[in-house]
């Protein structure tokens, strides 16, 4: 294919494009579409894509996402392509936008790429990886040139990426450290792979991201096509690895007044430390390990524990739904200023959230879960002072915490009606088995 065929499809499949969601979502972000502007609110900052801008009062159309991005406290970035309409950089400009470096678009049909001449020279890096192991190729990649998509938000988008085949970070190492990477997604919904950058001008790290893409790994339909950005030397490499220079690139950036956010509204925990330090705290604190996990946590004075019975067994089941908003009001009203809550189950992965920014429109959706029907589940703030402790082999649901309690205890008892104990004691009203 010709560089104006790829630029084609390119702007076709992929400019303005509304990201479909992954498995459980890219975690933290929200986009939203205004006319032919798509952006995506990453809570840190925001990015701005679009499509065709014919008879676009652009001056508005600006001062429209700098008005929503403002409100959010969000920085913005906006790109540019070099047969845009000179009109677009003008308005941005003069809205205070700043240009930074112009870079090379790159498109590759994968077709067209070398097979690598040593597959094993290059390996892949992230999946199986224990979180301080990815610490060296972390480091690689945020000090990388021209990145079209940094590492790190590829990381933060959570496991789904890498357990889904959607993500990988492929490595030329040296006794046995990384010495150059490139790490790159599947663009969901497209036959198209990006790469969001690499370290240094090996072509056998872009043949081997050819061989990734069109693999079709986990069921999927093999992609067709590679996308990237580079500048100087990287330029030429990709040229001769089979990529053709479809257009410039510049990113335009503007901040607004206020200090943005430094992590996005939520995080999914995996092997971070602090998963494992949370946990720990929590068992310490409640008396509770995998092992006896059934027979419920040592419940605090103040807690109050209903019966769950009445919970049809389905995750839909509308009464559960109104449970969840009963609790999910109740933490929220009784948040402190730099609140964290964790939602975690036992050997599987948790999250993090802030729920003054989940929830509601315009927000990622709330993570937190309260009882589910097939394992047991906690909800807890960082320092432990309130949450809940859902029971599904007992069919119990825990509150603790004074003012959480006192926020939810009458709407909860309306809904599920019976109380198992108050203060880890039985009510005296259904035979349990659980803690008394």
């Amino acid at each position: 294919m010709t560089a104006e065929e790829l630029l084609s499809v390119h702007d076709d499949r992929l400019r303005g494009r509304v990201p479909r969601e992954l498995p459980w979502g890219p975690w933290g972000a929200v986009a939203e579409e205004d006319g032919p502007v798509v952006r995506v609110h990453y809570g840190t900052h925001a990015v701005v894509e679009h499509r065709d801008l014919s008879g676009v009062d652009l001056p508005d159309l600006v001062r429209r996402q700098q008005e929503v991005c403002a409100a959010r406290v969000e920085p913005v970035e906006w790109k540019v392509y070099s047969h845009d309409t000179p009109a677009l950089a003008r308005a941005l400009v003069e809205a205070g936008f700043t240009a930074g470096p112009a870079r090379c678009l790159l498109v590759a049909d994968i077709a067209d790429v070398p097979a690598p001449e040593d597959p094993s020279a290059v390996r892949s890096r992230w999946l199986g990886l224990t979180h301080a192991e990815r610490e060296p190729v972390r480091s690689s990649a945020a000090a990388a040139p021209g990145q079209r998509r940094p590492l790190r938000e590829l990381e933060a988008d959570g496991i789904a990426r890498a357990a889904e085949a959607e993500m990988e970070v492929l490595v030329v190492e040296r006794h046995g450290r990384p010495v150059d990477e490139v790490w790159l997604e599947r663009v969901p919904g497209t036959d198209f792979a990006s790469i969001g950058g690499i370290t240094g001008p090996r072509p056998e790290l872009l043949h081997a991201a050819a061989r990734w893409a069109g693999r079709g790994q986990w069921g999927r339909y093999p992609a067709r096509y590679l996308v990237a950005e580079a500048g100087g030397e990287l330029v030429d490499v990709h040229l001769g690895a089979g990529f053709h220079r479809t257009a410039e690139v510049t990113t335009y950036r503007w901040a607004p007044p206020g200090e943005p956010a430094r992590e996005r509204p939520a995080k999914q925990l995996l092997d971070d430390p602090e998963h494992d330090e949370i946990w720990k705290r929590f068992e310490n604190h409640f008396e509770v390990t995998y092992a006896t996990a059934y027979d419920g946590i040592a419940e605090p004075p103040g807690s109050v524990t209903w019966h769950m019975a009445a919970v049809d067994h389905t995750r839909r089941d509308p009464l559960l739904a109104e449970v969840e908003k009963v609790i999910a009001r109740g933490l929220r009203a009784c948040g402190r200023p730099g609140d964290r809550l964790y939602r975690l189950k036992w050997y599987i992965g948790g999250a993090r959230y802030d729920p003054t920014r989940v929830g509601g429109p315009g927000r990622p959706p709330w993570l937190g879960c309260s009882y589910l029907i097939d394992e047991n589940v906690v909800q807890v703030t960082a320092d432990l002072r309130m949450g809940t402790y859902g029971n599904f082999r007992e069919e119990s649901l825990c509150v603790f915490g004074a003012d959480l309690v006192a926020e939810v205890e009458e709407q909860l008892t309306e809904l599920l009606g019976t109380v198992l104990r108050r203060d880890g004691r039985p009510a005296g009203n259904v035979w349990t088995f659980g803690p008394g």
